[in-house]
């Protein structure tokens, strides 16, 4: 039987889903939730918080996933906005879409795409109207071999990850785990923005940005998840990294965690982290990044399964020991400082007399 992780990533990947147009997936993460006992609501901005049963002691751990993929935004007869990050090579004459109305696909064929507006003209079906949506016709979910292959794991994965996790100590009262959902990432972290705004998450939270990530030279697809040191704009913060570097070395050998700087993008751990929150990342290693594959060819997203499950051990690690600050820091500190009072005394010594 597939992992719970899997299943859930299932579920939410059946759902299609764009920027402005995540009801799908929001209400397929809610049933989730709720199945598992967890208390749902949406704030202001229709970002799903997800959080456990009754009350919890110690400091909050938040994780932090988006609901959205690239995708279309319809704004008139056959046309529609591209939301979301795709190089133009890949917008092909002939390209077959999937456009959504009132819940229900209706087949069309990109004709062309300008890029100084984002704007594609698509052959449409009858029914498709303003407000209306659409995403690439490629398959929803198939897992093969270990490897999940899905039009949006970025960040379903992530997604899936968080609920996973969340599901799994939702009946210890000394882990504060909570997840919060959002939307509109693609198009710049909207919901992530309109969260931290209306104060969702206290300040003194640990926030952990879960996101599957552009697969870079030195990371592995089916290597463990990353520890995300920083994104393309920003690095981190080095005591909420020390958080999942304690719970790492905690793992078994056999369950890999990888380190690094993920730079293919930027992910919601840097707007946290530039309003004060001690913010970072786990990443899953993606493949396809936003579908885009070889020879210009639009293909299925694709992650290692079993990144995805020690993703969920290497998070409910860490939140399980939330409530004991790391200790990596001040070990790190007292090796440094042993080096100053070994060699100290003789760099004071050997001082050169410079006129």
């Amino acid at each position: 039987m597939a992992p719970p992780v899997l299943r859930i990533l299932e579920r939410l990947a059946r759902q299609p889903t764009a920027p402005l147009h995540e009801q799908g997936v929001l209400r397929e993460a809610a049933s989730i939730g709720r199945d598992a006992g967890l208390r749902v609501r949406t704030d202001p901005f229709g970002n799903l918080v997800l959080r456990p049963p009754g009350p919890r002691r110690g400091p909050a751990v938040w994780l932090v996933a988006h609901t959205d993929h690239p995708g279309f935004d319809v704004i008139g007869p056959g046309r529609a906005r591209l939301c979301g990050g795709v190089q133009p090579s890949y917008l092909r004459r002939g390209t077959k879409l999937r456009m959504y109305h009132d819940g229900e696909p209706v087949p069309a064929r990109l004709l062309g795409f300008t890029k100084s507006t984002r704007i594609i003209r698509f052959q449409r079906g009858s029914n498709v109207r303003r407000g209306d949506f659409g995403v690439w016709d490629l398959e929803d979910f198939r897992t093969t071999k270990g490897i999940v292959h899905a039009r949006q794991l970025d960040d379903l994965a992530g997604s899936a990850v968080s609920l996973a996790t969340l599901a799994r100590t939702a009946k210890s009262i000394s882990t504060n785990l909570n997840v919060l959902l959002t939307r509109a990432e693609e198009i710049g972290f909207v919901g992530t923005l309109g969260a931290i705004a209306s104060g969702l998450i206290p300040r003194d939270a640990w926030v952990v940005n879960v996101e599957a990530s552009k697969a870079l030279p030195g990371v592995e697809i089916g290597g463990g998840p990353i520890i995300r040191v920083g994104d393309r704009q920003r690095t981190f913060d080095a005591s909420a990294e020390d958080l999942l570097l304690a719970a790492r070395d905690r793992l078994p050998k056999t369950k890999r965690v990888q380190r690094a700087l993920m730079s293919g993008g930027t992910c919601e751990a840097t707007a946290f982290s530039l309003f004060g929150y001690r913010a970072t990342g786990v990443a899953i290693p993606l493949g396809n990044y936003h579908n885009m594959g070889l020879r210009n060819r639009l293909e299925p997203e694709f992650v290692a399964a079993k990144d995805l499950a020690t993703a969920v051990d290497l998070i409910e690690n860490a939140a399980r020991d939330a409530r004991n600050p790391p200790a990596r820091a001040e070990r790190l500190r007292r090796r440094i400082d042993r080096q100053l009072r070994r060699y100290g005394p003789r760099l004071q010594a050997t001082r050169p007399k410079i006129p």
